[in-house]
């Protein structure tokens, strides 16, 4: 762009209607104008619409560009504003870090969430919002180019999100919903609303036992493949006929079917991996129709347990190995993941994904998530991959056929 040109910024404001962003681009185009930028937006038939022109190859004078310009305004009913700018002045688009803070929230949130944003010199881009699954989800493009650290911007919005039950993601503009093909679940507490192993226990009658052994698990008195051993040698004797009767009468986390039916009919590909047991897992993935599972194997003989787990242990880092490995086989890059899970033991397989969700979950795992579900609120997820409610109403119509 050469110095001597200037740059021209157009705002275009009014009742909104078909035609409009066809007319002022035709006039640009018969003055041969190219634009820099260009956003639009309308909200209650109200129009907002913006360009920024490069009149460097203009084929005619800026007065002549712009009094056509009010002309087709006028014609319109339009109101058009114009201010001419510096090549200097101008802010180049790739000097922004663009954002996406998407909040299940009303005027308090909003309200919270702004505060914060202004604090830490985050500017706000564009605002929408858009009824969901009953409640309104806003999406803010936010440019965090000035901000000093995005990890104290993430962990205070994920704070201010489980201080008001808010449901929340930030995601990178450049993978914002970027072709998502592949999600992992957790499944104990996640799309299952229970503890398989407490459960096992009560049936054994070592309820209080197990539980001794998890709390020292989660103390760090012992680690997660010694405190597994421990509590399943306490569930030697278990029977089959036990077991099946458990695994009937499984609790899904409200929404879970609904989920897993909507992302099968759009396409994804849907991966169990949990440190539970596959009796449970290779069930659930055949009921939800999930294309994988990994879970520890109990060892069975004679028609019960015999206190043991057969094969590797899966852990937290054998989770996030599972993630990697998956996504090598089927040829899909770590950005178009998703993850979700609840616990500490998920901390790893969710730092994997290009995008990490953590669901009800204990405290201290949305330091590594960049999205916060609260319980019950699974469907969410389904707006955070940009999934319409016109999606889910078609992928479970047809499920149901």
């Amino acid at each position: 762009m050469a110095d001597d040109k200037k740059v021209l910024m157009i705002t275009v404001s009014g009742a909104d209607g078909p035609g409009i962003t066809a007319a002022f681009t035709r006039v640009m185009m018969e003055h041969n104008v190219e634009f820099i930028d260009i956003e639009q937006a309308s909200l209650q038939n109200l129009l907002g619409l913006y360009f920024l022109l490069d009149l460097s190859s203009a084929a005619n004078s800026e007065d002549s560009l712009i009094k056509d310009l009010l002309f087709e305004a006028s014609q319109l009913n339009l109101t058009l504003n114009f201010r001419l700018f510096s090549p200097s002045e101008v802010k180049s688009p790739s000097h922004r870090n663009l954002h996406v803070l998407t909040h299940f929230g009303g005027t308090q949130a909003m309200a919270e969430l702004s505060k914060i944003l202004g604090e830490e010199n985050v500017n706000i881009e564009m605002i929408s919002s858009l009824t969901y699954n009953g409640s309104r989800a806003v999406e803010m493009t936010i440019n965090v180019s000035g901000a000093s650290s995005l990890a104290r911007l993430k962990q205070r919005i994920m704070v201010k999100s489980r201080e008001l039950n808010v449901d929340l993601a930030l995601q990178k503009m450049e993978v914002y919903r970027k072709n998502k093909r592949l999600v992992f679940f957790d499944m104990d507490s996640t799309l299952l609303d229970m503890e398989i192993i407490d459960e096992m226990a009560r049936r054994a009658n070592v309820h209080r036992e197990v539980a001794r052994i998890t709390q020292k698990a989660m103390r760090g008195e012992l680690d997660f493949e010694e405190s597994l051993i421990q509590r399943v040698a306490l569930l030697k004797g278990l029977t089959v006929a036990e077991l099946t009767a458990l695994r009937d009468g499984i609790c899904l986390s409200q929404g879970a079917k609904e989920l897993a039916a909507t992302l099968k009919w759009l396409g994804y590909k849907l991966v169990l991996v949990t440190s539970g047991f596959d009796f449970f897992s290779n069930y659930l993935k055949e009921r939800l129709g999930f294309d994988f599972a990994f879970a520890n194997r109990l060892e069975i003989k004679n028609g019960a347990l015999t206190g043991r787990v057969a094969g590797k242990i899966i852990d937290a880092a054998q989770k996030a190995r599972i993630v990697n490995q998956i996504s090598h086989e089927q040829g899909i890059l770590l950005d178009q993941t998703v993850a979700v899970g609840d616990g500490v033991n998920d901390a790893l397989m969710l730092g994997q994904a290009g995008l990490s969700i953590a669901y009800n979950a204990k405290k201290g795992l949305d330091q590594v998530a960049n999205g916060s579900l609260g319980k019950s609120r699974l469907m969410n997820i389904l707006c955070l991959l940009g999934i319409t409610e016109e999606d889910i109403n078609e992928a479970l119509a047809s499920s149901q056929s």
